[in-house]
């Protein structure tokens, strides 16, 4: 099944939102939240000797809704505390739970933990080769864990089957003894590429995942039987609290669950009242008391992140949402030092859709951090690749790699993969990344919160900064203007969910900028000012820019004295030449104003860079009399999978151009050489170049 899964052990009934929220601190005064990694319990507490003919067994969670599960075959011996199930038959009927289709609709899961308690009675093994299993997915093997029987002792051991049949774990140990109690947890993270086995607590195996493999198809999942439920290998003794989330639990989380002390409890076994040692209920769900759910990694509804941020040579800024409100402490550990390690605070509010954003600052330049994320004493994230690097200083002789894109849609693409692979010291979102195309704020949400759940963005971003600002598709509507009601929500949006440094100013718009060694970056807004004013450079025309952000703008060029200097924007810096009018070839007044400005203020190292049209282009201007040497446009487009040739049009500065899906442009400054050179690559997401060129400082300065 497409790794995606897992369990959804699910349940008819598990959609129902309410299953989870009972087990969380919600905020005061608000209702239990949906989700956050509990999807499936079966706490197995209730009387149901009298439903032993029954088809349907119900376990009901604590505070909680009805989950439940279709059985293909009865139950017996069901009592108050545990399940007890035995190798023999009732009335014909073998003793075990099927979970059948559809409870494994779900495809898209790429995490999950599974955990059980279980003591096993009867340790003669069954078939040709002796096993009992806890639980076994059906028709094959995906998921497995049970007792073998080999020279004449019981070993525990578990199984992953992919989709390539390759077996990920056969592991044995340890050796098991009946009338004991033992717990059992199985974890698979495609996202992290590893699968884990815990019992009673500790780490018994861990085995890698290969690239991009997914578990086996499941149809149905049995606990206490063989995958073939024919009572061939069944269960002869207890199970008990079996639980499923969709996220990878720490040890230390499953260290806590095993942590409960064993008590005599009721058993109802037939019609004989039994007492037998069970672990100490907790059965609000399987944890300990006061225990907070621990969060997911890369679950899209749930939590997201850590990302990385603005960065700048003594500062950082990290970033992550939470489903569980209050303080978060942020670990940053630098390199050496005997005060290497800070701690800093951040508060998770609703008003804020429960997103995190630490402010960094007192760093060293060019430098490599650790850190680490925690709630009271919980760990959350941690891992040697929870890192970030600052900027080099200023003046230093060094090389850095900036990539820019456009238009990115949910999909898991590979292209944020080779990113970072391709060496980048930070990454520019230009904007349509994500398409929300709506301006209510929960929607909004929901789509940031989802573009941020990419599993190959999310390990990105985790190390490398990023900034954006936005285009049509993420400002609102597409081809939409200032004067688009509502823009004030996808502006508080953008907000909570983009670490940039500022957004804008005086609570107008969203544009920032940034210093990355010799590049500095003014990252512009397009969307928020057009055509809500008079143009500052022509009060007969509508304003693109707004006279706001150009004074900003201004400012920031007279005060800058980057090497290159990269004004980069949504839109094209040209006429799209479509009859839309979402392109500076539509504010020409103000583009011509801008070159005007340039060259009257000696204003040296500029390249323009937009994306939007869903093609690839580097354009040269004949701006020498204008600006003083010629300007080039750099335009980048799409991140997805669909391009659009129509937009591909003949232009006298075309240099050259791609219809190419699933590209970016990897910038790479180099002031160790004498001139400073930049040099422009657009690849795609396979680490194809599809055309390129190297520019040095002395092309970017005027004409002596």
């Amino acid at each position: 099944m497409k790794l995606h899964f897992l369990f959804i052990i699910l349940f008819i009934g598990l959609y129902n939102h309410a299953i989870v929220g009972p087990y969380l601190k919600a905020a005061e005064g608000s209702a239990p939240r949906e989700g956050f990694g509990l999807l499936a319990h079966w706490p197995f507490d209730e009387d149901y000797s009298s439903s032993v003919n029954n088809d349907l067994y119900q376990g009901r969670p604590k505070g909680g809704s009805l989950v439940s599960i279709i059985y293909s075959e009865q139950i017996t011996k069901v009592g108050k505390g545990a399940l007890r199930l035995d190798s023999g038959t009732i009335s014909g009927k073998k003793t075990f739970v099927a979970i059948r289709n559809p409870l494994f609709g779900y495809r898209n899961a790429e995490v999950f933990t599974v955990v059980a308690w279980y003591r096993q009675e009867d340790l003669s093994g069954d078939g040709s080769d002796p096993r009992h299993f806890v639980w076994e997915s059906t028709p094959g093997y995906s998921l497995a864990f049970g007792l073998r029987e080999e020279n004449g002792r019981q070993d525990a051991e578990w199984w992953f089957q992919t989709a390539s049949h390759a077996s990920l774990s056969d592991s044995s140990g340890p050796l098991i003894e009946k009338e004991q109690w033992y717990h059992v947890a199985m974890v698979w993270n495609q996202s992290l590429g590893h699968c884990k086995y815990y019992h009673n607590g500790e780490l018994r195996d861990e085995v890698a995942i290969p690239k991009g493999e997914i578990l086996e198809e499941m149809t149905g999942f049995h606990i206490g039987n063989h995958r073939a439920g024919d009572g061939s290998r069944d269960w002869d003794g207890y199970i008990d609290d079996v639980a499923v989330y969709d996220l990878e639990l720490t040890s230390t989380q499953i260290k806590a669950l095993v942590a409960g002390r064993q008590r005599e409890v009721e058993i109802h076994a037939g019609n004989v009242l039994q007492k037998v040692p069970q672990p100490e209920s907790q059965k609000i769900i399987p944890r300990p008391p006061d225990f907070e759910p621990p969060l997911p990694l890369w679950n899209g509804s749930r939590s997201q992140g850590p990302l990385v941020g603005h960065v700048s040579d003594d500062s950082a800024i990290l970033w992550a949402r939470v489903p569980v409100p209050g303080t978060y402490t942020l670990e940053v550990t630098a390199p050496g030092g005997a005060d290497a390690k800070r701690s800093f605070y951040a508060v998770a509010r609703e008003s804020e859709d429960w997103c995190l954003r630490w402010e960094i600052s007192e760093l060293k330049a060019n430098s490599t951090y650790h850190y680490r994320i925690a709630r009271a004493a919980e760990i959350l994230w941690e891992g040697r690749d929870f890192t970030f690097k600052t900027a080099p200083k200023t003046d230093d002789s060094v090389e850095v790699t900036l990539v820019f894109g456009s238009c990115a849609n949910f999909e898991s693409s590979s292209i944020w993969t080779r990113i970072k692979t391709e060496g980048a010291d930070g990454v520019v979102l230009l904007g349509d990344t994500p398409y929300i195309d709506v301006t209510d704020l929960d929607r909004v949400h929901d789509a940031y919160r989802r573009f941020s759940s990419i599993p190959t963005l999310s390990v990105t971003f985790r190390s490398i900064p990023f900034w954006g600002t936005w285009d049509d598709h993420d400002f609102g509507r597409n081809d939409s203007d200032g004067t688009l009601p509502g823009k004030e929500q996808s502006r508080k949006g953008f907000m909570h969910y983009r670490p940039n440094a500022t957004f804008g100013r005086n609570d107008q718009g969203i544009y920032t900028k940034f210093r990355y060694g010799p590049i500095e970056v003014f990252l512009l807004d397009t969307r928020w000012f057009s055509r809500t004013e008079p143009s500052w450079a022509d009060p007969e025309q509508p304003t693109l820019l707004g006279k706001e952000q150009w004074n900003w703008l201004k400012e920031g060029l007279l005060a800058s004295d980057a090497t290159f200097k990269l004004l980069a924007c949504g839109m094209i810096w040209d006429d799209k030449k479509n009859g839309e009018s979402d392109d500076w070839g539509t504010y020409m007044h103000e583009r011509q104003a801008l070159q005007d400005w340039l060259g009257d203020h000696q204003i040296e190292g500029v390249v323009l860079i937009g994306g939007d049209i869903h093609v690839s282009r580097l354009l040269k201007y004949d701006t020498l009399q204008q600006v003083g040497y010629p300007l080039y446009q750099f335009i980048v487009s799409p991140m997805h999978g669909s391009v659009i040739p129509s937009l591909n049009v003949p232009h006298p500065a075309l240099v050259r151009s791609a219809e190419e899906p699933h590209v970016f442009l990897k910038l790479h400054a180099d002031t160790k050489v004498t001139p400073a050179t930049l040099e422009a690559t657009w690849i795609n997401r396979e680490g194809k170049t599809l055309f390129g060129i190297q520019l040095d400082r002395g092309e970017l300065s005027r004409a002596k």
